[in-house]
């Protein structure tokens, strides 16, 4: 009997011995994630967030839980982590994540407070909304038996984010004190209306699974949450909810592939569909197309080609081959522009003799009253400066149709009317008398107010003509327009001429001889046009997916009269 006491005391002893001796080791171990979680905790959220950069702030966090995975690190510092991610997607507007954030710290840490120097009312409440959805249930059922763990009492941190085209791993690791023998997963691809389920396979010390590629098939947030039942049936406990489901990102690109415990990173698949599962205006799979090509007419999508959605009575890409098929531009683009003409003035002389037909002068005024005189030919005067002068302006509505789909080119029209340009002449020449020389001038013609041309553009750095928060440069080229500019300079002369035709005696005036008359600011117009050939460079910035801003500069050579002219244009436009 001694014996037997004996030997049992010296069993408790030893193991005694191994808990005390190695505690200190899993302390050391656990301290050690915990020091590195909070290292890049305090970067996050003592920089990033700070200097208002929160994607950078919330990639340190999700890398810090990543470290925390599979009990790494102390549930206060778990708690403390999704907290602090909770604040910057709170930052970031983005409150439902916020809430959802919280809910997990308090999972994790019941004691979880917010961020006293970074609160604001709106995280205040869903901290509050956090509390109520993580409550617990009673703590013993019927018959004083242990209550089952509420929903939502298992924690577990989602991989950080994963690449477009890839399954997502999903790993639960199941805590001791419950008793789980089945893990269901629920979740909701991007765009989706419906939720779709897969049974986890158990795995390690949890559960894991992988959400295929069919339903990773774009970029955004795949939402889930996992159920955990016993061998009767029953839910013992859920990480997230419907109401505040975990999130991956599915990005493009990523930095680190996800995997499940042991396993090699899931492969990227071949893309077969960029759209959505569900998402509206996506096409269902498996279901029989129609024969329709690109560009034609339709009333609903099963009437197009695999590949293509019925978009504004039009078959259009969509979903189907071709990778970024789903993320081509709209067709049609409608804009409105103001357009400043800068004539480029030639510099020559005798301007206002009537001897160059690219020229018309007038009195100054603007009652249309055209000179047809005489000048003397004197140094300093009847004569022009070459240089830019502002030559009016136009207001213009375009229309732009891409040609083909994989291809961004457009064609188009532009239709306006042109602001300022030369009077209308009152009158005819005056004959001269007194002698024997003819009048040269003759009588100008109307100013053309109206703008017209046929224009090819074509965009670079993208498919999209009009992208949110992008800018797409363009290059185009006018063949043929129809259009006037005429731009004026103000000349002196001195006239040999009475307005009635007659020749001028008596005395000079100001600086002009005997026998002429003084004429000051007179306004020499440069006549230009009426047609013209243009090319030029613009940019689109992106307001919404449908309107834009555009600037851009056209450079104008007008003919079958010569003139070079610069328009700075600006206006809204709008994709449909």
């Amino acid at each position: 009997m001694f014996f037997r006491r004996s030997r049992r005391a010296r069993l408790a002893f030893a193991l005694t011995s191994l808990l005390v001796l190695g505690a200190p080791a899993v302390a050391s171990a656990a301290g050690e994630k915990d020091a590195e979680a909070m290292k890049l905790h305090n970067l996050a959220m003592d920089e990033d967030y700070l200097s208002v950069e929160f994607d950078k702030a919330e990639k340190k966090l999700r890398d810090a839980l990543k470290k925390c995975e599979r009990n790494a690190c102390t549930k206060p510092v778990i708690g403390k982590l999704h907290i602090a991610l909770g604040t910057v997607y709170g930052g970031g507007n983005k409150l439902e994540q916020a809430r959802a954030e919280f809910v997990l710290a308090l999972q994790a840490d019941p004691k979880a407070a917010l961020i006293d120097a970074l609160t604001t009312p709106e995280l205040a409440q869903a901290f509050k909304e956090a509390q109520a959805a993580g409550k617990p249930a009673d703590d013993a059922g019927a018959g004083g038996k242990p209550a089952k763990a509420a929903a939502g009492d298992v924690p577990h941190t989602p991989v950080a984010e994963q690449a477009v085209n890839t399954p997502v791993p999903v790993y639960i690791e199941i805590p001791e004190e419950i008793d789980a023998s089945k893990a269901t997963l629920r979740y909701k691809p991007f765009g989706s209306p419906k939720w779709k389920s897969l049974e986890m396979t158990p795995m390690g010390s949890g559960f894991g699974g992988e959400i295929p590629c069919e339903d990773v098939t774009t970029t955004g947030d795949i939402r889930y949450f996992v159920i955990l039942r016993d061998e009767a049936g029953d839910p013992v406990g859920t990480a997230g909810s419907m109401q505040a489901p975990h999130r991956v990102p599915i990005k493009n690109e990523i930095d680190t592939a996800p995997s499940l415990p042991g396993q090699e990173p899931p492969q990227r698949c071949a893309a077969k569909e960029d759209c959505p599962p569900g998402l509206p205006g996506c096409p269902e799979a498996g279901g029989e197309r129609g024969d329709k090509g690109w560009g034609s007419a339709c009333e609903e999508t099963v009437e197009c080609q695999s590949g293509l959605v019925c978009l504004n009575g039009t078959c259009e890409q969509g979903a189907g081959d071709g990778g970024a098929a789903g993320r081509k531009g709209k067709r049609n683009v409608f804009g409105l522009w103001g357009e400043l003409d800068l004539l480029l003035v030639r510099g020559t002389d005798y301007v206002c003799s009537g001897s160059d037909a690219a020229y018309a002068c007038f009195y100054s005024g603007g009652n249309g009253k055209q000179f047809y005189g005489e000048p003397a030919d004197l140094p300093g005067t009847n004569g022009v400066k070459g240089g830019l002068s502002p030559a009016g302006g136009r207001v213009m509505l375009s229309y732009d149709r891409q040609l083909f789909p994989d291809l961004p080119l457009l064609v188009g029209a532009r239709l306006g009317f042109a602001f300022g340009g030369s009077p209308t002449s009152e009158q005819q020449p005056t004959p001269w008398v007194g002698d024997e020389k003819q009048n040269p001038h003759l009588q100008a013609l109307s100013f053309l107010p109206l703008h017209g041309e046929l224009r090819a553009t074509y965009f670079f750095l993208g498919d999209r003509i009009v992208e949110k928060g992008g800018f797409r440069p363009y290059g185009f080229l006018s063949p043929i327009g129809l259009a006037q500019v005429n731009a004026s300079v103000p000349v002196d002369v001195c006239d040999r001429r009475r307005e009635d035709g007659s020749l001028q005696d008596g005395n000079g005036s100001n600086r002009c001889p005997a026998d002429t008359r003084f004429i000051e600011d007179l306004d020499a117009y440069q006549i230009t046009g009426r047609n013209f050939s243009a090319a030029g460079a613009g940019v689109v910035y992106g307001i919404t997916e449908n309107v834009g801003v555009s600037a851009e500069l056209k450079v104008m050579l007008m003919w079958p009269t010569l003139g070079l002219v610069f328009a700075p244009t600006i206006g809204p436009v709008f994709a449909l």
